[in-house]
């Protein structure tokens, strides 16, 4: 065998190896099927901010990115089997479970009011003695944590029907996320005009979101290194910036 015949060999072999490696790198990005703008599926097509930050990041990261979402129950339980899933909070219960990356992205939580019910409010202490709408299981920040016990909290698991009890004035303030967005779609999916509320100027909080790993999926350590390291980048060239602007956040 001649010796160029010897070098196609060998640069057909690393070529082959090259697209081997680049299969290796594929993955499955988890989400939230029913969080509009935060992430949500538009007929067969996902959207979201979460999702769209996520994808730019894992591209980034040398990943060719399967995006496929579900309630969120269903894709917290399959990320615990492989894959990683976008748009999560922290919390130490989750923290058994999950490894997380640096934040992706943050969201605000908005405090609303029926139309004329505004009042001042600057901090989470400004809340007391008020009922409160709020999702159920959602953390809202160590603040709101504080003061909790001198509110009347109203649980729910239905943002538009947070909106119908703050419209008939069964709540004072409720809160919603992400952003204003997020009660200007519960307002329409509760057949309500957006002008019937205010957004009190200065949001409760601002909650980070992160892509998570199972801590029992392997190689999740060079998965977040790689992801976080494109985190990075894509939050210092203004990149992520824009995809929270696109979605008015």
């Amino acid at each position: 065998m001649t010796k160029a015949k010897i070098l196609n060999l060998l640069a057909i072999a690393a070529a082959v190896a090259s697209v081997s490696s680049a299969r290796a790198d594929s993955i499955v990005l988890y989400a939230n099927s029913q969080q509009p703008p935060k992430a949500w599926l538009d007929g067969e097509t996902p959207r979201g901010f979460a999702v769209e930050a996520a994808v730019e990041v894992l591209k980034r990261a040398g990943y060719d990115v399967t995006v496929t979402l579900l309630p969120f129950a269903r894709a917290m339980q399959k990320t615990t089997e492989g894959g990683v899933m976008t748009g999560v909070f922290q919390s130490a219960e989750r923290a058994k479970v999950y490894d997380y990356s640096a934040p992706l992205i943050s969201e605000d939580v908005i405090v609303a009011v029926a139309k004329g019910k505004e009042f001042p409010f600057d901090k989470a202490a400004d809340l007391a003695g008020k009922k409160i709408g709020l999702q159920d299981t959602f953390f809202y920040g160590d603040e709101f944590t504080a003061i909790a016990p001198q509110l009347t909290l109203d649980n729910d698991s239905s943002p538009s029907l947070r909106a119908k009890k703050l419209s008939a004035g069964r709540v004072d303030a409720a809160l919603f996320n992400p952003g204003k967005t997020a009660l200007f779609n519960s307002a329409r999916e509760a057949g309500l005009s957006a002008d019937d509320f205010i957004v009190l100027p200065k949001p409760l909080a601002k909650i980070g979101n992160y892509l998570i790993v199972g801590k029992n999926v392997a190689g999740g350590a060079e998965t977040l290194a790689r992801i976080n390291k494109a985190i990075a980048s894509a939050s210092s060239d203004g990149t992520l910036a824009k995809i929270m602007a696109k979605y008015d956040q």
